[in-house]
C-alpha cells in the first residue's frame, strides 16, 4: 500500500509540474503581430512668456515584436519593440500644423496570467518620434524623445494567435525648434492581432 502511495505521488507530482509550466507557455517566446492605434496627441508651444497648444485625433498602424519570458506559473515578463507606420496629427494653432511622424519604441511588459489563455500586463516603454512642425512660410523638425505607461491585455484565440488592446500614455521632453519650446504628448488606444511562435 506505501509503494502504491508513493508511486501514485510520484506520478501525479510529473503530471502537475509540465501542467503548471504550461499554463504560461501560451505567452512564452517571440511572437509578432500589427495594431492599429488611434490617438489623442497633444503639443504645448512656449515662446517669450507666451504659450499655446494645438490637439488632435488621429490614427495609424504599427507593428511589434516581443520575446515573453516566464518567471514562474504566473507571471511572465515582455522585452519587445514596436515601430509605427504612418503619421500621427496633433493639430494646428495660428496656421501652424504639427504632425508626430517616424515613431518607435521599445518596452518592457511585465504581465500576469489571469487564464491560460488571457495575460493582462502593464507597459513601460522608452518612445521617441520625430515631430514636425509647418506653416507660416517655413518648417522645422527634430527627434523627440520620452517614456510611455500603458496597461493591456492579450488573449489567445487559437494556439497560435492572438489579439490584443491596450492604452498608453506618452509624453516626450520638450526641445526648441526655431526658438519655440515644444512639448509633445499622446494618449493611444491599440487593438491588433499576433502570431506566437
Amino acid at each position: 500500500m506505501k509503494k502504491l502511495l508513493i508511486v501514485t505521488a510520484v506520478a501525479a507530482s510529473s503530471f502537475a509540474a509540465p501542467q503548471a509550466f504550461a499554463q504560461t507557455r501560451n505567452f512564452e517566446g517571440f511572437s509578432a503581430g500589427i495594431n492599429a492605434n488611434y490617438a489623442k496627441s497633444r503639443a504645448t508651444f512656449n515662446s517669450g512668456g507666451q504659450s499655446a497648444s494645438t490637439e488632435d485625433k488621429s490614427s495609424n498602424g504599427s507593428i511589434q515584436g516581443s520575446y515573453g519570458l516566464p518567471l514562474n506559473d504566473k507571471f511572465v515578463l515582455g522585452v519587445g519593440a514596436n515601430a509605427g507606420l504612418g503619421d500621427l496629427d496633433a493639430g494646428a494653432s495660428n496656421g501652424i500644423s504639427v504632425k508626430a511622424k517616424d515613431m518607435y519604441s521599445v518596452y518592457l511588459e511585465p504581465g500576469y496570467r489571469v487564464t491560460d489563455t488571457t495575460l493582462v500586463y502593464g507597459k513601460v516603454a522608452y518612445q521617441s518620434m520625430k515631430g514636425e512642425i509647418a506653416g507660416a512660410g517655413g518648417s522645422a523638425s527634430d527627434t523627440f524623445n520620452g517614456y510611455g505607461v500603458g496597461v493591456g491585455v492579450r488573449s489567445m484565440i487559437s494556439k497560435n494567435v492572438y489579439w490584443q488592446a491596450e492604452i498608453t500614455e506618452v509624453d516626450y521632453r520638450s526641445k526648441s525648434l526655431n526658438g519655440v519650446d515644444v512639448e509633445p504628448k499622446q494618449t493611444l488606444g491599440t487593438v491588433g492581432v499576433g502570431y506566437q511562435f
